[in-house]
């Protein structure tokens, strides 16, 4: 999984960036194009991580933050939980601020089926109590960052297994090294390691190199060692994530190729997904946002600056790319790719939490050790084509991910390189790995009822079946943005205001508002959704807002 990345940005999306490795197993699987994710981080791991709705393991909004410490050495950053679990002592458990202890994990019913389970990446689900980190809910083997966001080049929260390390190598880059991590724990689960929670890493330096990668495993494979108990691996990427930071031959790989600007490629974009099947015949550009300036109304040196931030954002995405690449290349050589089955999706849509052109000093881009912030709402409009709104929202825009899943050994040979238009959402994927692996959920864990599952598994779809895979509506909720989807209709509405009603088979970017055309179908989802909403603990957000994890939190917790 990605992070922060618009739907159209890689290249069997119809975006600029080149992604041979992705397009590659889009190809040889199947690629989804109405996929919904949780529209921001953490709602959309709480449910990647259990199947379950974000607000009924207690991230109803946002995780406890963590900050880098203002004091620790350069050499050694720190960071720290800036609230702790007892400054939530008063706060309704559906948004707590960090998965519940309660909640059975994948890896943990995984591993009832005899897995073995890695992690590399952001974890994003944790509060200061280390029964809260990967190790104990559910992971073997655990290498990354518990915070939300990391540095690139100089990361402050970074652990393997419980233990805080320091990045080390000239040129250490986070997206390579969450790779190189994975394929060491693969290295080591092929070769029938037994785990300790990687106590017994002698040092902080990674230990396999490209040759490694690129050979390991040739003699062992498909032994049957490595093919006598499975894996599941949880690769979570910070990339492209803020703060903007690539390696500096990425960067140059890019420099120059979005001076047409955010309103010619996005047109440009749109024909291609309309000439690959992605979207619809008809589907039309939604509105550049006001506050976004048209592309020709632009000074020349601010052109420049604005296609160096796009192309830093594009390298990030690229270096993904070639990791996967790698990952994919031990699997083969390992035996184990063809019946390995891959999920590539993005944790929300494009990031514009900034204005129209950003956040950074042009003269850090490019450079390793530098960088931006943030790459700015123009570039995010372009990311999401042809949607409306981001990041946070519910409209397309924010909860539209690309999905690839790749599967040689489980997709009907027939189904390749197939688009598939049925909406989905991420309960689906838990649903889909349990099936698969022969897990199940528990009903109780720790004395207390675990809820039910609302996904539905994707194994029949992925062998041909064309039906739709929700019979009943499926809802997302975030910060009072919120989402009634049932067959082709799409109720949506922004925090305090009315819902609108869409027909996503003919309206995938939401132009035209049938609300007041069709008012028994918004009653009918509305009654829907509210249902929903109290069975799995959404609070208004009016009220909800007093809960959040940032600005007066601890101070209102103790009220």
């Amino acid at each position: 999984m990605v992070d922060d990345m618009g739907w159209s940005n890689i290249g069997c999306y119809g975006g600029m960036v080149e992604t041979p490795n992705l397009d590659r197993l889009a190809k040889h699987g199947v690629r989804f194009n109405q996929f919904y994710n949780g529209a921001r981080c953490c709602p959309t791991r709480a449910t990647l991580m259990t199947g379950l709705h974000p607000h009924e393991v207690g991230v109803g909004h946002m995780i406890l933050p963590v900050r880098p410490l203002p004091d620790a050495d350069p050499k050694n950053p720190r960071s720290a939980f800036t609230l702790k679990t007892s400054d939530r002592a008063q706060i309704p458990p559906a948004y707590q601020g960090w998965l519940e202890e309660a909640i059975p994990t994948l890896p943990e019913m995984l591993r009832t089926a005899g897995y073995g389970t890695y992690m590399t990446g952001k974890w994003h689900l944790a509060n200061e109590k280390p029964e809260t980190w990967p190790l104990q809910r559910g992971f073997d083997r655990f290498y990354g960052h518990l915070a939300g966001t990391s540095d690139f080049f100089r990361p402050a929260n970074l652990h393997r297994g419980d233990k805080p390390i320091t990045a080390k190598g000239e040129r250490f880059y986070l997206t390579d090294a969450i790779t190189e991590e994975a394929v060491r724990f693969l290295k080591g689960h092929f070769d029938g390691v037994k785990s300790s929670g990687d106590s017994e890493s002698p040092n902080d330096e990674l230990t396999i190199n490209n040759d490694e990668l690129a050979t390991h495993g040739e003699k062992k494979a498909g032994s049957t060692r490595a093919a006598s108990r499975p894996f599941f691996l949880y690769l979570a990427y910070n990339a492209p994530h803020f703060p903007v930071q690539c390696m500096p031959e990425d960067y140059e790989k890019y420099r120059g190729k979005f001076m047409e600007g955010w309103d010619v490629l996005r047109e440009k974009r749109l024909a291609k997904q309309i000439e690959m099947r992605i979207v619809p015949e008809g589907t039309k550009l939604a509105p550049r946002p006001k506050v976004v300036p048209a592309w020709d109304s632009l000074d020349a040196q601010k052109k420049k600056e604005m296609d160096a931030i796009m192309a830093t954002y594009a390298g990030m995405i690229d270096r993904v790319d070639q990791n996967i690449g790698k990952l994919t290349a031990f699997l083969q050589k390992s035996g184990q790719l063809d019946n390995t089955l891959i999920f590539f999706l993005s944790d929300n849509g494009g990031e514009a939490e900034s204005g129209p052109f950003g956040q950074f000093e042009f003269e850090n881009l490019g450079q390793y050790g530098k960088g931006g912030n943030k790459y700015g709402k123009g570039w995010a409009t372009l990311s999401n084509t042809p949607f409306r709104e981001y990041k946070h929202f519910t409209h397309q825009g924010g909860v539209q991910s690309p999905l690839i899943v790749y599967w040689p050994a489980g997709i009907d040979g027939k189904m390749r390189n197939r688009i598939l238009s049925q909406n989905a959402y991420l309960p689906d994927l838990v649903e889909t790995c349990l099936e698969v692996a022969g897990a199940s959920r528990p009903q109780k864990k720790e004395g207390k009822p675990v809820p039910r599952g609302d996904g539905v598994s994707l194994v029949k779809v992925l062998r041909g079946d064309t039906g739709p895979i929700h019979e009943d509506p499926i809802f997302i909720e975030h910060e009072g943005n919120r989402i009634a989807r049932h067959g082709k209709w799409k109720l949506v509405s922004y925090f305090d205001a009315p819902w609108e009603l869409f027909d996503l088979e003919s309206d995938r970017s939401e132009s035209k508002d049938l609300a007041k055309v069709h008012p028994e179908i918004v009653q009918r989802l509305d009654k829907a959704y509210t249902d929903w909403a109290d069975r799995v603990g959404v609070i208004p957000w009016e009220r909800a807002r007093s809960y959040s994890v940032y600005g007066g939190a601890k101070k209102k917790a103790k009220k």
